[in-house]
């Protein structure tokens, strides 16, 4: 239940509303986008709205980039030498991996004016932050069963990152001033899931060799594992916002969104690893564990104007996605990241989008059509396949009809989210083959990422308003 990064910068997924959910939005979602909207609207409106994202993503890991690379000859006696054998083994741990997924996002939201005029109260629960895949599997490698899992398993086989939001907003509109005010509680459960393939030493070593004593023989016995996280969290956050109407029919909208928890939040669950072929049922595997890490707080602005039977709007958002600095994963109770120290680094990032709207048979059919561009978050030196953002353009095009006398509209847009390609560079080698580790990651064991990034989303909404 998650739309993935559709067409925002990083995590923020929003595109409920379709090309009405923006800072300026008389309809139920502005309990998100901005809660002064909610004083725009009369009576009392119910809102159900689906997102349903196609999402097709490659990875193309480089051999290059594989940790430790071992020739066909033995070490010293008596030594163990972790690392991935040359030929098949390398083909195990390297090469193009894919998924094909479908992910839905739902709003469900109520707002009212309770009969007083220029008051505007809501509620709603949507997810507006988070991203979730599930990878294909890919053909075996004799030899290497974890290969199955494909060349981005070192990051994510199956997981998904997201927060969940129950929002009350209220809002006046004080006429004398043409200006409308609103603010939201909201309750954000937080949830991080993830299942991947994990060394002790952080690497992606796929077996240890062992010599005898001879030096002159080798067995490898297979080193990887497999690593889970179950983790959540209740926080709460706020939004705020302003909407002035200077001319009829003329809006311009601010709004703030907090981050949850104001700040540093952490999550808690249970954490199971399997390691250097440790059994799958041992008690010892699974324990209690907690996450820390900080989402963005984000800003965002538009202007909408209707002229005659004609609408344009402008807005964006700045996300301070610099909050996004790391995931620490430890067991409870300590406070080193024995579990994973997992570099973020995000950088702050905007998005800027146009629409426009025909309006036809007196406002009883709208036709609209959008464009945006959004910046990206994710900084080269810490790009892994499991959080994925690039520079991306999108375009929409849609329709809205209304029926039962205006009490009832029904929308529909389409959304195509073209990813610009990414690719990054292999960290160099030392004198004995093994990648040095560059940037956040010579203090963070993790293996390298670096290979060629491809994406590709479409995002269905659909919206149903009710009104009485």
């Amino acid at each position: 239940m998650l739309a993935a990064q559709a067409g925002a910068t990083g995590l923020l997924v929003a595109r409920f509303g379709g090309e009405h959910g923006h800072p300026t939005t008389d309809n139920p979602t502005a309990i998100y986008y901005n809660p002064a909207g909610l004083a725009l609207g009369k009576g009392t409106r119910l809102f159900i709205d689906a997102s349903l994202a196609l999402r097709s993503y490659t990875f193309n890991r480089s051999p290059d980039a594989v940790s430790n690379l071992l020739q066909d000859q033995p070490g010293a006696p008596g030594s163990v030498q972790g690392g991935t054998p040359l030929g098949n083994g390398v083909a195990a741990n390297s090469g193009q991996a894919s998924l094909s997924n479908v992910l839905a996002a739902p709003f469900l939201g109520v707002a009212s004016d309770l009969g007083i005029e220029g008051l505007g109260v809501g509620l709603a629960f949507y997810v507006p932050i988070g991203g979730q895949s599930k990878w294909d599997k890919q053909s075996p490698v004799s030899g290497y069963p974890g290969a199955e899992d494909g060349s981005q398993r070192w990051w994510v086989m199956e997981g998904s990152i997201r927060s969940l939001y129950i929002s009350a907003a209220g809002a006046y509109y004080i006429k004398p001033a043409r200006l409308s005010v609103g603010l939201s509680v909201n309750a954000v459960k937080s949830e991080i899931f993830t299942v991947r393939a994990r060394n002790a030493d952080g690497t992606d070593d796929l077996v240890n060799r062992n010599t005898n004593g001879l030096g002159d023989q080798y067995a490898d016995r297979l080193k990887e594992g497999r690593g889970l996280v179950d983790l959540h969290s209740w926080d709460l956050s706020l939004g705020m916002g302003l909407v002035y109407e200077p001319i009829d029919k003329m809006y311009i909208g601010l709004s703030y969104q907090t981050q949850p928890g104001f700040g540093e939040n952490t999550l808690s669950g249970t954490a199971t690893t399997i390691l250097n072929n440790g059994a799958a049922d041992n008690p010892g595997n699974v324990k209690d564990a907690e996450a820390v890490q900080s989402m963005p707080d984000v800003i965002r602005a538009g202007w909408r104007w209707r002229q005659d039977a004609n609408e344009y709007r402008l807005f964006g958002d700045y996300a301070r996605w610099s909050k996004f600095n790391k995931q620490c994963i430890r067991t409870k109770g300590r406070d080193d990241c024995d579990l994973a120290n997992i570099p973020r680094q995000w950088e702050d990032a905007f998005g800027v989008r146009a629409g426009y709207s025909r309006f036809l048979k007196d406002d009883l059919i709208e036709l609209y059509l959008g464009a945006g561009y959004d910046q990206n978050a994710v900084p080269d030196a810490t790009l892994e396949p499991a959080l994925y953002d690039a520079e991306k353009m999108s375009v929409a095009l849609g329709g809205k009809v209304r029926v039962l006398d205006n009490a009832l509209r029904i929308a529909a847009t389409w959304t195509q989210v073209i990813y610009f390609d990414r690719e990054t560079d292999v960290w160099p080698r030392d004198a004995n083959g093994s990648l040095i580790p560059q940037g956040p990651y010579a203090t963070a064991a993790n293996p390298n990422a670096a290979g060629k990034y491809s994406q590709s989303i479409g995002v269905f909404n659909l919206n149903v308003e009710y009104a009485f």
